[in-house]
């Protein structure tokens, strides 16, 4: 990482999704637990945060904030908070599509269009079951 990068005193924090109400944050851990591996680290009525590794950080297990990706599920009960449309496209790199996409569809997500098999890996988009999408990419060995 270059110097100029490390001084800006800014460094991505969390996504957060909006969902509707403590049942719609169980429903969302559940599924990005469950379906996607990511570790609770915290989890209210109204709150719960997540995490998982990033890429190139050689783990899925975070070991420490810089090498974490967090991602905060909120309550919400205004229809404007929950328009998907302005939700964030979340993408997870998986060293298995196949069975990543089982698990999620067991959990409530469905595929978005078919898989698709580029020359650099397997790329699949669904949606959570919150109605969010999430992109799965599995490099090429």
């Amino acid at each position: 990482m270059s110097a100029a990068l490390t001084h800006t005193g800014i460094r991505f924090g969390r996504a957060v999704l909006m969902v509707r109400g403590a049942e719609g944050v169980a429903q969302a851990v559940n599924f990005y637990q469950n379906g996607l591996g990511m570790n609770v680290l915290r989890h209210t009525d109204d709150w719960a945060e997540l995490a998982c590794g990033v890429s190139g950080s050689g783990s899925t297990m975070p070991q420490s904030p810089q090498a974490s990706f967090r991602l905060s599920i909120k309550a919400v009960a205004s229809e404007a908070q929950l328009s998907v449309g302005y939700s964030p496209f979340l993408s997870f790199d998986v060293d298995d599509m196949d069975s990543t996409v089982a698990r999620c569809a067991q959990m409530g997500g469905h595929l978005d269009g078919p898989l698709q098999y580029p020359a650099n890996g397997k790329v699949a988009t669904l949606r959570a079951p919150d109605g969010h999408m999430i992109g799965l990419y599995e490099p090429a060995i």
